[in-house]
């Protein structure tokens, strides 16, 4: 039974994030959808995510590329996206997936589709910090 992709939205902006929320709906994906670092972080120790698509340049809030580490300590794919192209040289240097706004649908599930690829080989149950294991998800 094959296992159903979870995407973590980390977006501070309202419409942004509905955006994103509907892409993934229309693409069949479970999803859940934060504003802050903190949430996101509740958010991972309490569900098995497979990948977090996360803001960038978040006012008032912990920068993207700390949020991508954490979720990738977490076990979780990542990709940064922004409108900011000054960031474009350090997010190419960072060897991470990247989206700049705008950009197309097709292109976002691309990339979650190269992420499932790469860490289809540790597919296995992560576990909570706690050691207890993340229920089993259906397929």
């Amino acid at each position: 039974m094959a296992r159903i992709c979870k995407v973590l939205i980390v977006e501070n902006d309202d419409g942004v994030r509905d955006l994103l929320g509907d892409i993934f709906e229309d693409d069949g994906f479970r999803f859940s959808m934060v504003n802050t670092g903190a949430e996101m972080c509740r958010a991972l120790e309490d569900d098995d995510y497979d990948v977090a698509v996360i803001d960038l340049t978040r006012p008032r809030h912990e920068d993207g590329f700390t949020l991508a580490q954490m979720a990738r300590a977490a076990g979780c794919g990542a990709i940064l996206v922004t409108s900011d192209h000054r960031y474009l040289e350090r997010l190419q240097a960072s060897g991470q997936h990247f989206l700049l706004k705008p950009f197309k649908v097709q292109e976002l599930i691309d990339i979650v589709g190269k992420i499932l690829a790469e860490t289809a080989a540790r597919c296995v149950r992560r576990k909570r910090s706690d050691g207890s294991e993340f229920p089993a998800r259906p397929g």
